[in-house]
């Protein structure tokens, strides 16, 4: 994560950006998700669903069942939980698989119970299982890969009656077929990262960041406002000092008063007495400006201080304009 007081590139914002999405629930992305959908067209014309709706084929979920058997981990285990991915397939898939598990597990050397086990209960119940009734988008397929491999019929026809954006595939024959779109994990991978980052940065972007600027500018003002009362506090002091002392000289009989004019002409007359009037306002001038002076460089530490800051936060800024900005330019590019 970065910490430090330059303003840091895109890449160290990216590393850091990925590590808070590291920690984030599922439920916390499907709010993210929901924010975006909901809100974008605020800021943009159009809508856009933020989702990636693909056709999972036999070949793709095999070869996540052998990484998962071997290593621990597949990327099929990871992104077929992530609220931005839908993945659906016919029911062709559920007897390739089946049949193709028993095929690995006596070519590959591996536990056939560990693979049906991880099958059935982590990716299976992820993925909607649909069957293409639509005719037209049968006999689209069946132009497709049906005079190669009649089985991939089914995946390439689901995916032209749903819309979808492509099938994630291994297999050569779908790949080669020029009707749908095909995807393979990685690349699904990276446009998952790309939505994540996208619906997290139009989350700071569109709801944090107004309300720190709002409570930035509503502290700056709290910090003048209080320095303008304790200003307007000391010259009130000292007009209510004077005109109280007027007040209650004129309340005097002529004659008292007569008598403190003519004391007050004596005394500045006299040198001594100027002397020390003109100290004390001098010291009191002095004091003001002390005060001030004080106020002035206690502002100007603080917006010293904050320089790093504003820095920092005008490139944080234009990262998160930048990622949900791609976000776009992918749903777009679909």
């Amino acid at each position: 994560m970065y910490i430090g007081t330059t303003p840091p590139n895109f890449q160290e914002i990216d590393r850091t950006i990925e590590e808070i999405l590291e920690g984030i629930s599922p439920d916390f992305l499907r709010l993210l998700k929901r924010n975006f959908e909901r809100n974008i067209s605020n800021f943009i014309q159009g809508s856009f669903k933020l989702e990636l709706k693909l056709v999972c084929d036999s070949s793709s979920a095999i070869s996540s069942l052998i990484s998962f058997a071997r290593k621990g981990k597949s990327l099929l285990h990871r992104l077929i939980k992530e609220p931005f991915l839908r993945l659906y397939a016919p029911e062709t898939l559920k007897i390739e698989v089946e049949k193709g598990i028993i095929e690995i597990a006596k070519k590959h050397n591996l536990d056939k119970k560990t693979l049906q086990h991880t099958w059935r209960r982590d990716i299976l119940p992820r993925i909607r299982i649909l069957k293409p009734t639509d005719f037209k988008a049968l006999f689209k397929g069946f132009l497709a890969v049906g005079m190669r491999d009649v089985t991939d019929v089914p995946f390439v026809a689901l995916n032209l009656q749903l819309g979808a954006h492509g099938v994630i595939t291994y297999d050569k024959d779908i790949i080669e077929q020029p009707v749908v779109k095909t995807w393979r994990m990685g690349r699904v991978g990276g446009l998952i990262t790309v939505f994540k980052k996208g619906a997290f940065s139009f989350f700071i972007y569109s709801k944090v960041l107004p309300n720190i600027l709002l409570g930035l500018f509503k502290i700056g003002v709290a910090i003048l406002r209080t320095i303008l009362e304790i200003l307007a506090r000391i010259a009130q002091f000292f007009a209510n000092l004077v005109g109280g002392t007027i007040r209650a000289v004129s309340r005097l009989p002529d004659w008292a008063q007569l008598l403190i004019g003519i004391a007050i002409a004596i005394l500045i007359l006299q040198e001594k007495t100027r002397k020390i009037a003109t100290d004390f306002l001098k010291e009191l001038g002095e004091a003001i400006f002390g005060f001030a002076s004080q106020v002035y460089s206690a502002l100007k530490d603080l917006l010293e201080a904050l320089a790093p800051l504003v820095q920092i936060s005008i490139a944080v800024l234009a990262y998160l304009f930048d990622s949900y900005q791609e976000t776009i330019n992918q749903l777009q590019a679909l």
